[in-house]
């Protein structure tokens, strides 16, 4: 199963234009003793999948990397990046065809991002489910959960749920 999993914002962004994720911080979208069904999502992943860029905005947010317990492959356009040393598969293979053979493996991974990233998966038809939890917030510009998306997808709605704190979180599988 390839699962894009994220927060988003009302008005379809994934980050401010300049990468943060700050925003998430904000302690009105923290509840205790909840986790928005992350603990349970990251137990039954087997890969993590991300762009380059994504992964720099990780280590700056977090400090460190906090996915180590999962395989991860990084996809980059650039030749000679080495994350080899923090365990991470770093590649220059195309999105689709890493996804494609985590596929053909019964992998079942999680879609990190970010919205370049998102988009050609998308684009390939690869998504199998999308978990999205909007936040009550809008941005006004950033990176878009699909950045240049040229694809028309229908989805199915399979669960919404509403958190106190305002959250809404839509699981949707492709048609």
């Amino acid at each position: 199963m390839i699962t894009l999993y994220t927060a988003v914002t009302l008005d379809g962004y994934i980050a401010t234009q300049e990468g943060s994720v700050d925003f998430l911080e904000n302690p009105k979208y923290r509840l205790p003793d909840e986790d928005y069904g992350y603990n349970g999502f990251f137990e039954g992943i087997d890969v993590v999948v991300m762009g380059y860029n994504t992964y720099k905005q990780i280590i700056n947010f977090e400090g460190k990397y906090p996915y180590g317990a999962k395989d991860s492959i990084v996809i980059s356009k650039e030749q000679g990046v080495d994350l080899s040393n923090n365990g991470i598969e770093i590649t220059t293979e195309s999105d689709e065809s890493v996804v494609q053979r985590l596929k053909k493996e019964n992998k079942n991974v999680w879609i990190i991002g970010g919205g370049a990233t998102n988009a050609r998966i998308h684009e390939s038809k690869l998504i199998d489910r999308m978990i999205l939890t909007y936040l009550p917030i809008t941005l006004g510009a950033g990176i878009p959960l699909f950045r240049e998306n040229k694809s028309s997808i229908e989805w199915r709605n399979i669960g919404t749920q509403t958190f106190a704190n305002g959250l809404i979180q839509i699981t949707l599988d492709m048609r």
